[in-house]
């Protein structure tokens, strides 16, 4: 497509006769001409709004910014209610692209229930790979802060860390996995896309009062970890034995040369509360997995233990692109 924002017939076609405007909260949505969105916000409630952006090849893109801007919602207690979606493709796009690409993004905002109220789609010669910014706006009546953990607070993990990474690795790494691991291991791997929601896990969290919560993204559980302890300016105790991984997700990392404890985990949840095993039961209730991984401590010391060996975590540093 030429270079500059996107035609009205294709943005008709491609973009705005997949979205759905059914959301009582959604007064006026997205359309051609119409600018911004006005939407309503549930009485006596606050406003919470996260912008994630992924910038990878259509195939890697699988909703994951909308994903993640939800996740940073649901962390906070709140419930997601719009999205605006900012597209930029390079100038070897094709209608098609558009299209597929926003299906992606469609599909995840109504299994979420968020109304896709608005955005900006372009061709740019200033890109190689497709940009997606999403702005998620959502409501919540309750403060729900890391600022606000205690010590001797339990730490909580859902799921299994590295599930995000792990369905990257697989994707960008197929023709290798084919000649190592078996078809059935190859999709366990990329199925792991379709749990990187904390939807579920957030909003029993919620009801069984917990303290705060921090969604897991690119820098793995060592560095959710440490964003724990410097927002709530404390240290903390986590036993690794503790933490769920699956065993394909070490297996791909230990080939790589990659620490499977720092790749993408949108779709683990850490949640602080007084009572870990409690909220555990709870989300075993819920068909959650999860475990009690560590405890709050006075201090600023972060130490995760391994059997004898002690180490001390450190600040997320960039790891290595795959």
């Amino acid at each position: 497509m030429k270079p500059g924002k996107v035609s009205e017939s294709i943005l008709k076609r491609a973009v705005i006769k997949q979205l759905s405007t059914k959301n009582k909260n959604v007064k006026n949505s997205a359309a051609i001409g119409n600018d911004a969105a006005l939407f309503v916000v549930p009485e006596d409630s606050m406003i919470l709004t996260s912008t994630e952006t992924i910038v990878e090849d259509y195939k890697y893109q699988k909703g994951r910014a909308l994903y993640r801007a939800s996740n940073n919602i649901l962390a906070g207690g709140g419930t997601p209610l719009t999205a605006s979606v900012s597209v930029t493709l390079p100038v070897s796009a094709v209608e098609a692209d558009l299209r597929a690409l926003f299906k992606e993004y469609v599909d995840v905002s109504k299994s979420l229930g968020i109304a896709i109220t608005g955005g900006h789609t372009e061709i740019s010669e200033a890109v190689v790979l497709p940009v997606v910014t999403v702005t998620v706006t959502g409501s919540t009546d309750r403060d729900l802060s890391l600022k606000n953990i205690r010590e001797n607070q339990d730490i909580v993990l859902s799921k299994a860390v590295g599930l995000e990474g792990s369905f990257l690795l697989a994707s960008k790494q197929m023709e290798f996995f084919k000649t190592r691991f078996s078809d059935s291991y190859i999709e366990k791997s990329l199925e792991y896309i379709n749990d990187i929601s904390i939807y579920n896990e957030a909003a029993v969290a919620i009801k069984h009062g917990v303290t705060a919560m921090h969604d897991l993204s690119e820098n793995g559980i060592f560095g959710g970890l440490w964003e724990v302890g410097e927002a709530g300016k404390c240290g903390l105790s986590v036993n690794i034995k503790d933490i769920n991984i699956h065993q394909e997700t070490v297996e791909i990392c230990e080939y790589f040369d990659i620490n499977p404890y720092k790749i993408p985990s949108a779709g683990a949840l850490l949640m602080i509360t007084d009572n870990g095993n409690k909220l555990v039961a709870a989300l075993k209730e819920s068909g959650i997995e999860s475990a009690v991984i560590g405890k709050i401590t006075a201090g600023n010391d972060r130490v995760i233990i391994n059997e004898d060996e002690t180490r001390f975590l450190e600040p997320p540093r960039l790891q290595k692109q795959f």
